[in-house]
């Protein structure tokens, strides 16, 4: 098969992007943030997050280190030489779960005015995080699934994975450039090596060979830079690498239009997924904490 390279498209309108990608599933790059540029240089967040307690993972989600994000940046920003393999990340995650964690929503309350969400970008209709019809629902002030400030060296990588419980996927870039590769949802199966019965195991690594060379040809594949956002959708299997020193905001969500997987995951898949712990915590609006999938379901889908 030949790859795919996905040039970046002008920022679309809403109803285009929620037409023409969100509800067909197709995975795009858009240019023409709106974001304080200087803001996000390594030296200005250093004054701004320098002194918070950062959370530190390595190439699977899994938790490494603890410590300030300013001795992070000291430690690992601005190397010279070759890509080093097992490159730490620093990945803010908003609070998911009721329990005692360093969350990152200090963290996102300061940088609230350095940027704006993706205009092209819905902010109603949600499925995932609840939304009524016309509610609302803005990452740069609300939490959603999955939002992380990620600061990552040149390096660093999130592994070959599909994210969670059929939602979609942004990544905002701030600073520096990060490498996609994606592969379509109909290739889990021939990817993967080892089920875990997690999202985030169990696929092939497409880059064990060497950092710098896929060796597994990627649906589509292409390069965000300063400005740009890409869109993940549900069931892509992707991997991601810093190609330079990066800071990038992600987040998840399930929009109304292309929820038809979320409602099959809901009547089948959920069973034994350490993730849907962070689906029933986004459901607290609800009013069970403990919500059940048949109860999610019927509230969204009308299900019984």
């Amino acid at each position: 098969m030949v790859s795919i390279l996905i040039d970046p498209i002008d920022m679309p309108s809403r109803d285009k992007f929620i037409n023409e990608f969100v509800a067909t599933n197709a995975p795009v790059i858009v240019r023409g943030l709106d974001y304080s540029a200087d803001q996000w240089q390594p030296d200005a967040l250093r004054s701004r997050i320098g002194d918070l307690t950062a959370l530190v993972y390595g190439t699977l989600f899994d938790l490494e280190d603890v410590q300030t994000l300013e001795d992070y940046l000291d430690n690992w920003f601005g190397l010279d030489g070759d890509m080093e393999e097992d490159v730490p990340y620093v990945r803010w995650y908003n609070q998911l779960k009721d329990v005692e964690f360093s969350w990152g929503d200090e963290a996102f309350g300061r940088v609230a005015p350095l940027w704006r969400i993706p205009s092209c970008l819905p902010t109603d209709n949600f499925v995932v995080p609840v939304s009524r019809a016309n509610a609302g629902a803005d990452p740069v002030r609300d939490a959603f699934p999955y939002r992380g400030l990620l600061v990552a060296a040149r390096g660093a990588r999130t592994r070959m994975h599909r994210d969670p419980f059929c939602s979609d996927a942004v990544v905002c870039q701030f600073y520096g450039k990060k490498e996609v590769a994606l592969y379509h949802p109909k290739r889990a199966q021939e990817l993967t090596k080892e089920s875990d019965g997690t999202s985030f195991g169990g696929f092939v690594d497409v880059r064990a060979e060497a950092l710098d060379r896929i060796s597994v040809e990627p649906d589509f594949y292409g390069t965000v830079g300063p400005g740009e956002m890409v869109y993940i959708p549900h069931g892509w299997l992707h991997d991601v690498i810093a190609v330079e020193d990066s800071v990038s905001i992600t987040w998840n969500f399930v929009h109304a239009k292309a929820a038809s997987k979320f409602a099959e995951y809901l009547a089948t898949g959920f069973d034994g997924d350490p993730e849907f712990e962070v689906l029933q915590y986004f459901h607290r609006p609800l009013g069970n904490p403990k919500i059940s999938a048949s109860e999610i379901a019927s509230y969204h889908f009308g299900a019984r």
